[in-house]
């Protein structure tokens, strides 16, 4: 790894890293304010909102970025046009969440709405960022949303302002409006609203299988709470959920490595070079250190913090952190399927990936509770670790 892809993992890594920071001191505050009943639809909602506002995504920012810098191609006008057609597909798909969930309110309904706006803003100047290699405008888009999110925090833990859960939600949806500030550092070419319907079909069709693995990874975090609730009740879901975003924090991780690599590794494609598998190797276990300190960190830190009321989810953290690692390592190995555009061999890992976690949740459940669903996530993430890196191996 060069100098430059040093520095800009370590921009991203610890830009990423004080988001999350400052996220979770909402999460906290939310966490010791509501009863677990409301901490759990809290949790569900907002994990809905952001697992289905990856729709609006679909694989395209990806598929944008690694196509804008190998091909040429009017790619900032399909890309827009396909996210009008997919907001309106993740709003019908998030209404009907809402109502079988048993979320629906009147309140909940607009708030989700105005929130899948702003999400669907923020991932679009995420790409722009991104395919320009200005990554800490990139990390800035969540840096002001979490900030505001922080004080708000703040503002609870001194009884200045105590949230109930509409607020909580309300709060956590809007903040994200905030990131249009940043529509001023975009360069011209990407602040012109274009629009070109013609070719978006095109556009879908080399976006779907990449969209398809996004929806499911993105959407873990709402898929393993979904199943929470409908196994369980939403105080389950509030144990459950506390132990998940913990874990979650490795998806940050993933992230951060995922954004550096994939323009570098396009870049090295479009000058004929081979893609760097000992880099790949390093990052893996680099992550795994992470999980140890991770899960030590996490039994002495999650009662005094988040309280007494979530003692029994110190035993789902555990499991859940090494599931998450694991996770994050092949996550971040993703970049090789969309560098080579071979997004249907990570279709078919994904697709794996979520019918074992689905089987092992039915299968383990009943008998293990919660703890069941914690182990499919552990057994699916290993599975889909192997996949990958056979993949990977065999294409070295």
């Amino acid at each position: 790894m060069n100098k430059k892809s040093i520095l800009n993992l370590f921009v991203v890594g610890a830009g990423n890293g004080v988001n999350a920071v400052l996220g979770l001191m909402f999460f906290t505050a939310v966490a010791r304010t509501l009863s677990i009943e409301d901490f759990g639809r809290y949790a569900l909602l907002t994990s809905l909102l952001v697992s289905l506002s990856k729709i609006m995504d679909f694989g395209t920012n990806s598929v944008f970025v690694a196509k804008s810098i190998t091909k040429h191609g009017h790619y900032v006008k399909r890309l827009l046009s396909l996210r009008l057609v997919l907001f309106i597909v993740a709003v019908v798909v998030s209404l009907a969440a809402i109502y079988f969930l048993e979320l629906w309110n009147l309140t909940i309904v607009p708030l989700f709405v105005v929130g899948l706006i702003a999400y669907g803003l923020n991932m679009t100047m995420f790409a722009y960022f991104q395919r320009l290699e200005m990554f800490t405008r990139a990390v800035s888009l969540n840096f002001i949303p979490a900030s505001i999110k922080a004080v708000f925090a703040i503002f609870t833990f001194t009884n200045v302002f105590t949230p109930n859960l509409m607020q909580a939600f309300g709060i956590f949806s809007l903040t994200m409006l905030a990131c249009l500030v940043l529509i001023p550092l975009l360069p011209k070419e990407f602040r012109t609203l274009k629009i070109r319907f013609s070719d978006i079909r095109d556009f879908f069709v080399e976006s779907v299988s990449a969209g398809i693995s996004q929806l499911i990874k993105e959407g873990w975090l709402a898929i393993s709470n979904s199943l929470a609730k409908i196994f369980k009740t939403f105080t389950d879901v509030g144990v459950f959920s506390l132990a998940n975003k913990i874990a979650d924090i490795f998806s940050l991780v993933s992230l951060s490595i995922f954004t550096v690599l994939l323009p570098e590794n396009a870049l090295r494609k479009s000058k004929k070079q081979k893609y760097n598998f000992k880099e790949t190797m390093l990052l893996a276990f680099g992550v795994f250190g992470l999980a140890i300190i991770a899960i030590v960190a996490a039994n002495y830190l999650v009662v005094p913090i988040f309280g007494s009321k979530f003692v029994s989810s110190l035993g789902l953290i555990n499991i859940l952190i090494f599931a998450s690692a694991i996770t994050a390592i092949h996550s971040f190995m993703d970049n090789f399927f969309f560098v080579e555009e071979k997004t249907n061999m990570l279709l078919g890992v994904t697709v794996t990936k979520l019918f074992i976690f689905v089987f092992s949740t039915i299968l383990l459940t009943p008998a293990l509770s919660l703890y069941g669903i914690a182990y499919a996530n552990l057994i699916s993430a290993t599975v889909a670790l192997i996949l990958t890196s056979l993949i990977l191996w065999n294409r070295r």
